[in-house]
């Protein structure tokens, strides 16, 4: 059977399957038929399922750094205990019930993505629409937004919440390149986080992609999925603390 009639025979479904197990004929049926509903839709439920598992080690780093700021923050220092208590019931919520909005920034990132995706389709003298784009988009952040984000929910609940203290702890769980560099600078182990087998697995997808999807040159695809590797890097840097 050719290319061609896989494609039409494709669903959304099989063709998420294939981005892993077969991503050049998953790349083959984006080209003619751009899926994003089910790429979306599986991503958002593994990737909440993940967050849903973090909850009590996300409310004990909230605690844990609650209290290190009411040490030197003059603003928390101000307030009255009670004042105190309901500012750290509010942060405690947010990381409770953060889960719920995690196909917000799941969609967020996918047309941060895309955008990118068709900029670098442009350059590289590509045929690729936004419509390909968000698609390529969607099916690979299954790897970064929905199984990674899924297996590091495991790996936390495994531990306990008690076990992490900070958002640094958190991020070190999941093995990356961070773990080469033990006791490295805040930023500079979150940067070396950002590094794992799924991240990785999502740079040469992208790379790959862009050239079956988009038909763009091979420098511009390679560019295109590095600046997508690195731009998260280090924009987690910056903020980190």
């Amino acid at each position: 059977m050719d290319s061609g009639t896989d494609a039409r025979t494709s669903t959304g479904l099989s063709t998420l399957w294939d981005v892993i197990v077969a991503p050049r004929s998953a790349f083959a049926t984006l080209r003619e038929r751009p899926f994003v509903g089910w790429a979306f839709a599986v991503t958002c439920v593994l990737g909440m399922i993940g967050a849903f598992l973090q909850i009590p080690a996300g409310e004990h780093i909230a605690v844990a750094t609650f209290a290190t700021n009411a040490t030197h923050d003059p603003r928390i220092a101000a307030m009255s205990p009670a004042q105190q208590q309901s500012a750290l019931e509010v942060t405690k919520s947010i990381q409770h019930w953060f889960w719920i909005f995690y196909p917000v920034l799941v969609a967020i990132a996918l047309l941060v993505t895309a955008l990118v995706l068709r900029v670098i389709s442009a350059i590289g003298r590509g045929d690729g629409g936004f419509r390909r784009c968000l698609a390529l988009a969607a099916n690979v952040a299954v790897l970064s937004f929905g199984i990674s984000y899924l297996l590091l929910g495991v790996l936390v609940r495994v531990r306990g919440g008690e076990a992490f203290s900070t958002s640094l702890d958190l991020v070190l769980t999941m093995p990356s390149l961070a773990w080469a560099a033990p006791g490295a600078p805040v930023k500079v182990a979150t940067f070396l986080s950002s590094f794992n087998v799924f991240t990785i697995w999502s740079f040469v997808l992208l790379g790959l992609g862009q050239r079956e999807v988009s038909r763009v040159s091979p420098l511009w695809a390679w560019i295109g999925a590095l600046l997508l590797t690195l731009g998260p890097a280090v924009t987690a840097s910056a903020f980190a603390r």
